[in-house]
């Protein structure tokens, strides 16, 4: 990378831990900095973690994007628990399927591109519904509501529009391998394929702008990234160009991003970008934070590197990062240390992060092992849940409600 370092504190003290039964969080909101045998910590005095809830939904729209609140108290045992079949099969490197919510019933899409309706009161299986599209191999890699109708896109590159009885409303044809969910946006759909942005018209199907972007870089499994400031779209493509649009003018927005090097590496399936109000992050490599202030055009924040992280996400003005031994909370705009939680009793040293949301008020941090951290305001651990579901590959929330997927194709609702 080619960008300078923040400059570091030269004085710094040590911190004592304290650990009881209980004592195992350091929750830490001072003026010194933390002497951790390996590097130190300057710890934030001037901010807090936000928690306050940014929705960024359309009414009767639902993708792999969305986030909507929901109230659901994981401490209330009595609360039950409904669990679908969705996907009829492992994931083998296929994002998870959505499962939504229509008119008294639910659906999702399984490995075969069958839709299916199950019974939202029990889950069952009610019906499979077979939409008969030419093609040998329907495997999905996004399942979307827009107003009743069903957006379905598959490896194969196409996309569909459906209505709930599997009637076609459209079809997109692109011989492409789509690995990415697309992104339902102003009427738009935005696909990225590997080296190529497209938008589709949601109410036909045409296309309406496309873009190449040619890289040698190797085609990342994980597919692309995707996130929008207003009418800007910013993403990774599968090939790990990074760049942005205009969506009213369709045309490239420029950045000051003169000396932006990213690291491009033969594998960058940890890359992620985030906005936060006005600062756009790419978490490069899963280990690198560089913040951009878009209303400046300046980077705040470049080159911070974070240790020893076996999993992090971006959350708000913060990025969460998890080790063996601690979970951290970085400030994206300076570096700073929000807290540093010592989590040696709490959760499984190689359990990874997968998500976290806010939930009546308070942080819920979710780990792949089934664990729940729920943290107040201050960031102190009020209490810790154990769903008992291994392999969680995904956590989202809307309608209502929180669902929880795994990589048996199992899916959670609660």
């Amino acid at each position: 990378m080619s960008f300078s370092f923040i400059s570091r504190i030269s004085i710094y003290l040590s911190f004592i831990f304290i650990f009881s039964c209980q004592d195992t969080i350091s929750s830490l909101r001072n003026n010194e900095n933390i002497d951790s045998v390996d590097y130190i910590f300057k710890l934030e005095t001037e901010e807090y973690l936000d928690f306050s809830f940014f929705e960024q939904y359309e009414d009767d729209v639902i993708d792999n994007y969305t986030y909507v609140a929901s109230d659901y108290n994981f401490l209330n045992k009595d609360l039950a628990v409904l669990k679908v079949n969705n996907h009829e099969a492992k994931y083998n490197n296929i994002h998870p399927i959505n499962v939504i919510y229509l008119e008294e019933s639910l659906y999702s899409i399984n490995k075969n591109g069958e839709l299916l309706k199950f019974d939202s009161n029990n889950g069952k299986l009610i019906e499979k519904i077979n939409f008969n599209l030419d093609q040998e191999k329907k495997v999905p890699i996004s399942f979307s509501l827009y107003k009743n109708d069903f957006i379905i896109a598959f490896t194969s590159g196409d996309v569909i529009r459906i209505n709930k009885l599997g009637q076609v409303i459209w079809l997109f044809e692109n011989q492409n391998f789509l690995n990415t969910p697309v992104k339902i946006f102003d009427d738009n759909i935005i696909i990225l394929y590997p080296e190529k942005i497209v938008f589709l018209s949601i109410l036909s199907g045409e296309i309406i702008y496309e873009k190449v972007f040619k890289s040698s870089n190797i085609i990342q499994s994980s597919g692309g990234k995707i996130e929008n400031y207003f009418n800007i779209a910013f993403f990774i493509l599968p090939n790990s160009e990074f760049n942005s649009l205009d969506t009213y003018l369709f045309e490239e927005h420029n950045l000051n991003f003169d000396n932006f090097e990213l690291n491009t590496s033969l594998n960058n399936l940890k890359d992620q970008i985030h906005l936060y109000k006005n600062f756009l992050v790419y978490f490069d490599n899963g280990n690198i934070i560089h913040t951009y202030d878009i209303n400046k055009s300046k980077f705040v924040l470049s080159d911070f590197r974070i240790k020893k992280s076996s999993s992090a996400i971006l959350f708000n003005n913060s990025l969460i990062s998890k080790n063996e031994n601690f979970v951290e909370f970085y400030n994206i705009q300076n570096g700073n240390l929000f807290s540093r939680i010592n989590i040696n009793k709490i959760l499984n040293k190689k359990s990874k992060i997968i998500n976290s949301l806010i939930i009546n008020k308070n942080l819920h941090l979710f780990t792949d092992n089934g664990e729940i951290i729920i943290f107040d305001q201050n960031l102190e651990i009020q209490e810790t849940v154990n769903l008992k579901i291994k392999n969680i590959n995904k956590v989202y929330n809307y309608q209502n409600k929180i669902f929880i997927s795994t990589e048996k194709g199992i899916t959670y609702i609660y």
